[in-house]
């Protein structure tokens, strides 16, 4: 898959989601985003690494890998319910699953702590694309 493949497929993935308002994600190089007066919003980033080459047969195979990152922000104050919630909806939508010859891995979740009146999560998703 070439990077703009996988670009595509992970934000069709992300737009098919019902965790939260489409209006309330924010994708890479997006116009300024204001949040202000949301419940709940995301950011998501893709974070490629090194990709690499399996010689098979006629030639090479080229493996890309990364980690998709969605950055979950809830006011300060409103508890953890529904940023939890919400991790939990966009794990289902990604984990264990396939677009095509890109595989999506386990999903992990880390506290990032408060910054600018928001707390956030950030929600790791490794995959793999042939």
């Amino acid at each position: 898959m070439t990077l703009t493949e996988i670009r595509n497929a992970v934000i069709k993935r992300m737009t098919a989601q019902a965790a939260m308002p489409a209006s309330s994600v924010t994708y890479p190089n997006d116009p300024t985003f204001e949040p202000s007066g949301k419940t709940i919003w995301a950011r998501l980033t893709n974070l490629p690494s090194m990709a690499s080459a399996v010689e098979i047969g006629d030639g090479p195979v080229t493996h890309r890998s990364g980690i998709i990152i969605i950055q979950l922000f809830v006011p300060v104050g409103s508890r953890s319910l529904l940023i939890t919630e919400t991790a939990d909806k966009l794990r289902e939508l990604f984990e264990w699953k396939t677009d095509g010859a890109l595989d999506y891995f386990a999903v992990s979740a880390v506290d990032a702590g408060e910054t600018d009146g928001w707390s956030q999560l950030n929600i790791q998703i490794p995959y793999r694309a042939l």
